[in-house]
């Protein structure tokens, strides 16, 4: 299974940075989740992690894999048979403003069944991540009316 957002952002780098790396403040953008708790270190320190609640999926945790600060980041989750890895990268984009991919892949024995019972809930909740993150990152005043 392999889902990928490409999401035009109307903030630098470093703001969209600064979100992503508030991952408690995430629920208050992004829909789909109920809950992001960082534990062990930090969401953006290697080998830390977070708990998530999302709506209609299992709790999970997802252990940093990589991190490179203000380009992006790298979360991954182990179950029974299959593996999901979150890479989240971020590029400026003239003018002032930022690219940012989010791609999450499934992998292992069981990824294909997984992916069936869980694929379109997960695709529409990295749908709604991206398009929560452009709204959050939008400058004030701006609206998808005036854009």
């Amino acid at each position: 299974m392999h889902h990928h957002r490409e999401v035009r952002v109307g903030a630098c780098p470093d703001y969209v940075w600064a979100v992503l790396t508030d991952v408690a403040r995430w629920p208050e953008w992004a829909p789909a989740l109920q809950e992001v708790v960082p534990f062990d270190g930090a969401p953006h320190v290697a080998g830390g992690g977070v708990r998530v609640r999302a709506r209609r999926l299992p709790p999970s945790q997802w252990r940093v894999g990589e991190v490179r600060p203000h380009r992006g980041f790298t979360w991954t989750a182990t179950g029974l048979g299959s593996a999901s890895r979150l890479v989240v990268g971020i590029a400026p984009s003239p003018p002032g403003g930022s690219v940012v991919e989010l791609t999450l892949e499934r992998t292992g024995w069981a990824a294909a069944l997984v992916g069936l019972a869980t694929g379109t809930t997960a695709a529409s909740h990295l749908d709604g991540l991206a398009d929560g993150l452009r709204r959050r990152c939008a400058p004030r005043g701006v609206t998808e009316r005036t854009r």
